[in-house]
C-alpha cells in the first residue's frame, strides 16, 4: 500500500473543516487591519529564490527538473515562503500602488528539512507583508496583528509570548567589541536557544570570539529591558518606540535580545512567537526587510511583515483545547423508500440546495441503514419519504439531535 510522502499531511474531511475554520479566522483578522489577500504560483524561478536567502535555505529548496535547452533552458524550484514571490508581485507594479501595501495569503510552502512535531516539508502558513512603511508604527502593527491573528482564536497572554529584538541594535553590539562577521553571529544567536549551552559556545568560538568576548555577549544578551540599554544605536531608538507603541500588548510581549531571525534579508526589528511553556517550535515570526525589494530588482523601498505556521499553531491549539469546532454534517439528509420515493427525493433535494447543504441516498439501502449512516456522517436533519408520503405529500423529518419527528408539506 502506498504511504503519504515523509513530512506531509492528510487532510481528511474533518481535518479540512478544522483547517478551513482557523485559516477564516486568520483571513478575518488580516482583513479587519486592511490588508488584502492575493496568491502567488507555487513554484519560482531559481536565480530568484536564492538571490539572497543565506546557504541553509538553499540546500532545503525542492528543485524542480530543468526544462530546456540552451539559452530556453528554465530552472524552477517550489517557494519556501510567500515572502520572496510577494516581493517579486510588488516590484512588478511598485510605481502604480498607492503606499503602503498591505498584503497577505493563506497557502503552501515547501522546505526539505527533518520533519518533527511542528516542522513539515509541506506545510501552510498565513503571511503577511507591507511595503511603503519605514517606520516603528509599521513594526508595531505587524506585531500587533500577529497577536490578534492568535487571541481571535482563544490564546491568552498565558498561552504566547512575542520576542522582540532589532537586528540593527544587535549589530552595532557586535560592532562595539570590534567584530565584523554579522551574519555568521546572527545565524549563531539565533541558535541559542535551539542547542545545549556547551554547543552553543563551541560555535561561538568557531566564529572567532574569545571567552571575554563570548562573556559580554551572554550578558549583553541576558538584557529585559529596553531602558536598561546604554548602546548608542538607531536600532535602540527604534526597539523603544516600537514598546511604547505596544503598551496595550505589553502582557504578550518581551524583549530577547537573542532573537535574530536565521534567513538573511532581515534588517531591523524581528520577533518571534513561542508557546509560553516553550514545549513547540516556533508558531509565528517575522520583522523588517528593508533592502529586500531593492535586491530583488525593484526600488529602494522598506517592508515589513510576518507568517504563521499552521502546523505549530495547531498542536497548540490542540493542546489549550481551542481547536475550532465544525458543523460537519448537512442539513439534510433524504432518506427515501424505494424508486418512486427517489423520483419525489431528488425533486426536493433540487430546491432545498438553493438555501441548505442535501445529501440523498446513493446507495439503495433500507431505511435502518441510511438512519445508521445519517447519524454517522452527522446529518442534522433526516427527510424520510415513502410511499405514505408521497400519498399524503407530506416528507417525515426527524431532528437528529432531539429525536423530534414532524410532518411538512411538500
Amino acid at each position: 500500500m502506498y504511504q503519504k510522502p515523509k513530512g506531509t499531511k492528510d487532510f481528511f474531511p474533518e481535518d479540512k473543516a478544522v483547517f478551513s475554520k482557523i485559516a477564516d479566522s486568520l483571513r478575518c483578522t488580516a482583513s479587519g487591519y486592511g490588508y488584502k489577500e492575493i496568491e502567488a504560483p507555487a513554484f519560482e524561478s531559481i536565480s530568484l529564490l536564492t538571490a539572497k536567502q543565506g546557504e541553509e535555505i538553499k540546500q532545503q529548496i525542492f528543485l524542480l527538473e530543468s526544462k530546456g535547452e540552451g539559452k530556453d533552458k528554465e530552472e524552477f524550484g517550489l517557494r519556501f515562503d510567500l515572502t520572496v514571490p510577494f516581493t517579486r508581485m510588488f516590484i512588478e507594479k511598485q510605481m502604480e500602488l498607492p503606499k503602503p501595501v498591505k498584503w497577505f495569503g493563506i497557502s503552501r510552502m515547501w522546505r526539505y528539512e527533518r520533519p518533527q512535531a511542528g516542522r513539515l516539508r509541506e506545510f501552510y502558513q498565513l503571511s503577511v507583508e507591507l511595503f511603503g512603511s519605514d517606520r516603528p508604527e509599521a513594526d508595531a502593527e505587524i506585531i500587533s496583528m500577529a497577536i490578534d491573528c492568535l487571541r481571535c482564536l482563544g490564546l491568552t497572554s498565558k498561552d504566547f509570548v512575542v520576542r522582540i529584538n532589532n537586528r540593527v541594535l544587535l549589530q552595532d553590539f557586535i560592532k562595539s567589541m570590534e567584530i565584523d562577521n554579522y551574519e555568521e553571529l546572527f545565524r549563531i544567536i539565533d541558535k541559542k536557544l535551539k542547542m545545549p549551552p556547551e554547543a552553543w559556545d563551541k560555535e561561538l568560538e568557531k566564529a572567532s570570539l574569545n571567552a571575554g568576548d563570548i562573556k559580554k555577549l551572554k550578558s549583553f544578551l541576558k538584557t529585559k529591558d529596553v531602558d536598561k540599554i546604554s548602546l548608542k544605536s538607531a536600532g535602540l531608538d527604534n526597539l523603544r518606540k516600537v514598546f511604547e507603541m505596544l503598551r496595550s500588548r505589553k502582557d504578550f510581549i518581551e524583549l530577547d535580545l537573542s532573537t535574530a531571525r536565521g534567513l538573511s534579508y532581515y534588517t531591523g526589528t524581528v520577533f518571534e512567537v513561542f508557546d509560553r511553556k516553550g514545549n513547540l517550535r516556533s508558531i509565528a515570526g517575522g520583522g523588517r526587510y528593508d533592502s529586500l525589494v531593492e535586491l530583488l530588482g525593484g526600488g529602494k523601498c522598506p517592508a515589513t511583515g510576518f507568517a504563521i505556521g499552521f502546523a505549530t499553531l495547531q498542536l497548540l491549539l490542540e493542546e489549550k483545547k481551542l481547536l475550532p469546532k465544525t458543523d460537519f454534517g448537512v442539513e439534510y439528509y433524504i432518506a427515501p423508500m424505494g424508486e418512486k420515493a427517489m423520483k419525489h427525493a431528488l425533486r426536493v433535494a433540487d430546491k432545498l440546495r438553493d438555501k441548505s447543504s442535501v445529501e440523498v441516498d446513493l446507495m439503495g439501502r433500507s431505511i435502518s441503514k441510511q438512519m445508521d449512516y445519517a447519524n454517522k456522517t452527522k446529518a442534522r436533519r433526516v427527510m424520510i419519504i415513502g410511499d405514505d408520503e408521497i400519498k399524503k405529500k407530506v416528507v417525515k423529518v426527524k431532528d437528529m439531535k432531539t429525536g423530534k419527528e414532524v410532518n411538512v408539506n411538500i
